[in-house]
């Protein structure tokens, strides 16, 4: 089984539970990777009975070449290492991640005589960021590669939806973001994040998991959180673009802070020291209006409420699980309902028996499914 991706596989934690999900479902399954070496030479290092082949592209550093051209010869560069490695390897079954790769895995199944997965880790058209020609393109790649493919993967109900109406019916499953969660119970301090900022008892704290981008919400949360008749504190914890803007805010205002990013398996830890989780995903793509994201789920197995967007897909699972309130991204809808959090004298509990729909344990299960689903249908070519 052969996973391909244009990302670093050993930082894509997605890739990874999965990968490592399957090759634990079965001995004689061999799982294999080819990913994006960020800075050294092609590798391969294994870890949990999972092999990881790392590319490296000269071409990335060919900076005195324009923009687009450069990107060219790094797409050529990419395709070719990535076609030469993954036929030598000769897969049964060639696991996709994302359109950037499916033009490859296509070829690779008709050379190869693979059987074909399509994981779109989003709805890949209409990502925010792309272009109307780029989405155009991306498309026309997954248009003309949906016969060929087995099986689809998609994040969310809606995103299941739209592949169905918009390009054909196939076989699916929905593999949800949903986090790893060790059996044994995680180590965390209750008070750890009040403690850290000098929090007092009265004041709730609101917490923000992600990256630190726009289409997040963030500009929004950092006017309200400075309104002198909000009494409760704001975290933010992650990484990106807009961190200096939050740490400059935190300078002027004592109610917000700024945590650096943790490792995967330490977030809900810190998450469950805060009062409120705070999911807002604004509406600048389709493919955001349909997403399902990470930090959702985190905060579900964090035991703490949230206040999440109101799109459809998080609708469906904010209001199923009990696990808190949804409002739109219009800053004074999303002021009243934090207020409406800070006045309670009692926080929604979340019950963690009720959510092993949204655990990573459930999307394994789908996963290893649909992998025995196409065993059998190569079992059954060979025969004839």
């Amino acid at each position: 089984i052969l996973h391909l991706t244009h990302t670093d596989i050993n930082s894509d934690s997605r890739i990874l539970k999965e990968m490592q999900s399957i090759a634990n479902s079965n001995q004689s399954y061999n799982v294999e990777g080819i990913g994006i070496e960020r800075n050294e030479d092609r590798n391969s290092t294994t870890t949990e009975n999972i092999i990881i082949h790392s590319l490296k592209l000269k071409s990335r550093k060919w900076n005195k070449l324009p923009n687009i051209i450069k990107h060219i010869f790094i797409l050529i560069e990419f395709y070719i290492k990535l076609f030469l490695l993954a036929k030598k390897l000769k897969p049964k079954i060639i696991h996709c991640h994302d359109v950037m790769v499916l033009p490859i895995g296509l070829i690779l199944k008709i050379f190869c005589k693979t059987k074909l997965i399509y994981d779109a880790h989003e709805l890949e058209s209409k990502k925010n960021g792309t272009t109307p020609i780029e989405s155009k393109i991306v498309f026309f790649v997954e248009k003309i590669s949906w016969k060929y493919i087995d099986s689809l993967i998609v994040v969310s109900p809606s995103i299941s939806e739209w592949y169905k109406e918009n390009i054909g019916i196939k076989h699916t499953e929905i593999i949800m973001n949903a986090p790893y969660i060790e059996e044994k119970k995680i180590d965390f301090d209750n008070d750890y994040l009040r403690n850290l900022y000098s929090i007092p008892k009265s004041s709730k704290i609101f917490i923000y998991i992600g990256g630190f981008m726009k289409g997040r919400g963030i500009e929004l949360l950092l006017e309200i959180f400075q309104r002198k008749d909000l009494e409760s504190h704001m975290v933010f914890l992650g990484y990106g673009e807009l961190k200096d803007k939050i740490i400059n805010e935190s300078k002027n205002c004592t109610k917000i802070h700024v945590h650096d990013a943790v490792p995967h398996e330490k977030v809900i830890s810190v998450a469950k020291s805060a009062d409120i989780g705070l999911c807002f995903i604004q509406n600048i793509s389709l493919s955001d209006y349909y997403c399902l994201p990470n930090k959702l789920f985190e905060y579900a197995f964090a035991e703490i409420p949230m206040l999440a967007s109101n799109f459809p897909d998080i609708i469906d699972v904010v209001d199923k699980y009990n696990l808190g309130k949804h409002a739109s991204l219009e800053i004074e809808d999303m002021y009243k309902t934090i207020k409406e959090f800070e006045t309670m004298d009692q926080l929604p509990k979340i019950q963690i028996e009720d959510l092993y729909d949204l655990s990573w344990s459930a999307q394994e299960e789908k996963l290893i499914s649909l992998y025995k689903i196409i065993e059998e249908n190569i079992e059954q070519e060979g025969k004839k």
